[in-house]
């Protein structure tokens, strides 16, 4: 147990000291430090027991360079006159941890005015300078690597880092206590969402996001911010501390990135549709560039020009086929006079083109072949016994006119016989 550290009699006075030693630690030291007792409090906080630090100097408590400095020396000096010393101080516990107290060094005089003692009262606050200690390194490296700027909750300027004022060209005896609306351009400070934006800070929402700025010089400066309100012990808003990062070249770069991506997507839609043109304009040329044409009753007449492939004899079958079901047409004469030479594939197709017309009844003529086509067809082993082929237009068009002429009088004929029949059976019957 320790000793009753009260020098006081009266009985409301040793209460006092009574309810301070049960809440707080108390340590009386000679006016020179050297200690003479301590309650269970003091001493359970540095880990100490009584006996191992009694009639010892204040000093195996404190730091040993802060023990043997001047200041130290001044420390104790004032005290044994009879200043009063309070404040945060580090202290060295038992196991060499450091403990900081909140404490008051009270000189304690006797009548005639002599300081006979020095009693300290203490709370221990490690924890919390810790924390403290914690929140401003923290803080302490937000601001060196992050610019910094406080508000009232109505946006005046309080104060702004180096980092912040930097950024935006100021010194801080230009921003001070002006408002916020010195960095934003006039159609956003006269918008609707201005004061509700400063309304809802001070209500206590946090605001982030990226945000336009103008610098000293009216320039936009674009920035990473995070607008946060700071609340009193009631959690009232007493401030808004905004922390921002300048990413103006990575937002300029991006909108860059952005205009390219668009002019990209403009060019490519101007290709699709040139693209759409061309393809249209394809389907017009092949359609003047195959122009199945009557010229005359069931003759058909196709003359082809130019470069022909696998898709446009593709074109010319369906076409044909659709012509000679519309007209009826007997004779169909495909004219490659003006086609210099075809492939395999095509030449193959060629053929094709005059069974499928066969199969409909129309007899196709393949006039005007090149000696390079004829030889095509050669090395295809194609039968050419079944293919009708003429040196010339005029030739094809003599036998499909003989043709058609033959076709008719076939026709006439029957129809001739039909009616003699029934003649002659009117006859038998009279």
């Amino acid at each position: 147990m320790t000793a009753n550290l009260s020098p006081f009699s009266s009985t409301a006075d040793a209460a006092l000291i009574e309810a301070i030693q049960r809440s707080m630690g108390v340590i009386e030291f000679k006016p020179d430090g050297t200690i003479v007792r301590a309650n269970d409090i003091f001493l359970k906080t540095l880990g100490y027991a009584l006996d191992e630090i009694q009639g010892r100097h204040h000093r195996m408590l404190v730091n040993p360079d802060e023990a043997a400095g001047r200041d130290y020396q001044h420390f104790w000096t004032a005290l044994s006159s009879g200043a009063i010393k309070s404040g945060r101080f580090d202290r060295i516990g038992k196991d060499g941890r450091i403990v900081w107290m909140e404490a008051i060094y009270n000189p304690i005089l006797d009548e005639q005015g002599k300081v006979v003692a020095v009693i300290k009262i203490a709370t221990d606050i490690t924890e919390t300078t810790r924390s403290s200690f914690d929140n401003a390194g923290k803080i302490a490296a937000i601001t060196r690597s992050m610019g910094m700027i406080e508000f009232e909750p109505d946006g005046t300027i309080l104060k702004a880092n180096d980092l912040f004022l930097n950024i935006l060209g100021y010194s801080e005896k230009e921003i001070q206590n002006r408002h916020h609306r010195l960095f934003i351009k006039p159609e956003e400070e006269n918008s609707a969402a201005y004061p509700a934006f400063w309304k809802s800070l001070a209500a206590g929402s946090v605001q982030s996001g990226q945000f336009e700025r103008l610098n000293k010089d009216g320039r936009s400066v674009w920035l990473e911010a995070t607008y946060n309100p700071i609340f009193d012990s009631k959690g009232r808003t007493v401030k808004v501390v905004k922390f921002a990062i300048d990413i103006t070249e990575k937002f300029m770069a991006a909108q860059r990135m952005a205009e390219k991506l668009r002019e990209l997507e403009e060019a490519m839609a101007q290709l699709r549709e040139a693209e759409r043109v061309r393809e249209e304009l394809d389907r017009t040329l092949l359609a003047m560039a195959t122009p199945i044409t009557p010229i005359w009753d069931e003759i058909l007449l196709l003359p082809l020009v130019g470069v022909v492939d696998s898709t446009r004899t593709a074109d010319i079958m369906r076409k044909s086929l659709n012509r000679i079901s519309e007209t009826r047409s007997k004779v169909f004469i495909l004219d490659i006079s003006g086609v210099a030479s075809v492939d395999t594939a095509v030449a193959d197709q060629l053929i094709q083109i005059t069974k499928a017309t066969r199969l409909m009844g129309c007899e196709t003529l393949i006039s005007g072949l090149s000696p390079a086509i004829a030889h095509t067809m050669v090395d295809l082993g194609i039968n050419v016994g079944c293919v009708r082929t003429t040196a010339n237009l005029r030739d094809a068009f003599k036998i499909a006119l003989s043709q058609v002429g033959s076709l008719a009088g076939v026709a006439q004929d029957k129809s001739g016989d039909a009616r003699g029949g029934g003649q002659n059976a009117q006859a038998a019957g009279s």
